[in-house]
């Protein structure tokens, strides 16, 4: 009997990650994210909104999980690689649709477990945590493994499906770090001993010539920025992933180099401390001071004598208008002298909202006459290059891309046969457009 692999979310697109493999009737979920564009968009609105599953999927914000009504009472798991929203987002408005538990690594379920309380959501799944590099069965036919791997959030897991008809390997979120700051590296003893049927690998950077650096080159960059350049009487602030544990970790390093206090301003922020904290991988909460809610950080920078004793890391590094950093530049919450410097340690994802956000609050900054440092990072996402080593790594049968727009799927394929591979192996896949592996 042939796998069926069936693309729910993530095609054709960036973000939604969601799929479905089946074998003998049995169903694993794998990832289920949200669509963030539209999610920011919808939700950004000073209105009252709908959060409910019905709204998000009219507008496009959640998978179309309704593509696998037929046989949902078949799913046995849904399995999360990582914390990002665009991979785990949807669980609080989908899950309760599929009777089964919910499995991630620890820092993952904690992640989970803070975005329910914030929404005030009762998901009825049981949320089961697996270490990193752990095995289990998730029903008769099929076990599921969890594989080490690197990437910008900690905890972050390749997906092996292990069914009697071959191995699918689920390789969405990851770059192969041989020198992670933050965790191991990644698991290529077992990667490379896996005969993998099917490869469901990201492909967001599958265009560029090259290879991602390690995040240990993004702490040298940060190292240079901040000790490298007169910080003396200026304010400074950070802006990165809050859910970028190894890069925060980083910031906190070099501030105590600077003999500076670190400040965290953002609920998102201290949610992913409190769950880097839960899960043991952190104690950010021993080594900053957090300030949570926009409500209480107006009245906290404006009583601080000294901001210039400080490091502020903030949340909003896309120029999202509801984000503290927007608020302080917009709404006037801090007072910017000329040469303060703002650190942009994050690329912009390539939407076109993010790129209209940043672009209004970089203007804004440089009329404060703020310095600007951009790009100040590595991205946790492979190259070409990484994916041509995975590949030669883990050696699968089929590869399906994901996680990109057409052009972006087209150059996995690109990559693929250029390394040999029959162009018949390479499935270029839309949501909804299930084929069948034997």
């Amino acid at each position: 009997m042939p796998i069926e692999i069936i693309p729910i979310g993530g095609y054709s697109e960036v973000g939604r990650n969601c799929i479905a493999i089946r074998a003998d009737n049995e169903v694993v979920i794998l990832d289920m994210g949200l669509h963030l564009e539209r999610y920011i968009n919808y939700t950004d609105s000073d209105d009252f909104v709908e959060l409910s599953s019905k709204k998000l999927l009219e507008i496009g914000a959640i998978p179309d999980v309704t593509l696998i009504d037929d046989i949902k009472d078949e799913v046995k798991a849904i399995c999360v690689s990582h914390a990002h929203l665009d991979h785990v987002g949807a669980i609080p408005f989908l899950g309760n649709r599929f009777k089964c538990p919910v499995h991630g690594t620890p820092f993952t379920i904690e992640v989970l477990k803070a975005i329910l309380r914030d929404e005030k959501i009762d998901l009825r799944n049981e949320l089961i945590e697996h270490k990193v590099n752990s095995r289990f069965k998730i029903s008769k036919n099929i076990e599921v493994e969890f594989i080490n791997a690197t990437h910008s959030t900690p905890q972050t897991v390749m997906i092996a499906v292990h069914t009697k008809y071959g191995t699918v390997l689920y390789a969405n979120d990851f770059k192969l770090d041989n020198h992670p700051t933050l965790g191991q590296k990644t698991n290529y003893k077992r990667l490379k001993e896996m005969n993998v049927k099917v490869a469901i690998t990201n492909c967001l950077y599958a265009h560029n010539p090259a290879r991602t650096p390690s995040e240990s080159i993004a702490k040298k960059m940060l190292e240079d920025v901040l000790l490298g350049t007169n910080t003396e009487g200026k304010s400074i602030f950070v802006t990165t992933f809050s859910s970028h544990l190894a890069r925060i970790k980083a910031i906190i390093q070099i501030a105590k180099k600077l003999n500076r206090k670190v400040v965290f301003l953002g609920r998102s922020l201290s949610k992913y401390a409190d769950a880097g904290e839960e899960a043991g991988i952190v104690k950010f909460s021993k080594e900053a001071e957090i300030v949570r809610y926009s409500s209480k950080v107006r009245g906290f920078l404006s009583h601080l004598k000294h901001p210039e004793k400080n490091l502020f890391v903030v949340t909003g590094n896309q120029g999202e208008p509801k984000a503290i950093l927007s608020k302080i530049v917009y709404n006037g919450f801090f007072k910017f002298k000329p040469g303060d410097m703002v650190i942009f340690s994050c690329q912009i994802i390539p939407v076109p909202i993010h790129f209209e956000n940043r672009d209004k609050l970089e203007t804004a900054l440089k009329q404060k006459h703020v310095r600007i440092f951009r790009d100040v990072h590595s991205s946790g996402h492979a190259s070409r290059e990484d994916h041509r080593d995975f590949f030669e790594l883990v050696k699968p049968e089929h590869i399906i891309p994901t996680h990109g727009s057409i052009e972006r799927l087209d150059s996995m394929r690109d990559l693929a046969i250029e390394m040999g591979y029959d162009e018949h192996k390479v499935h270029i896949l839309s949501n909804g457009q299930n084929i069948f592996v034997e």
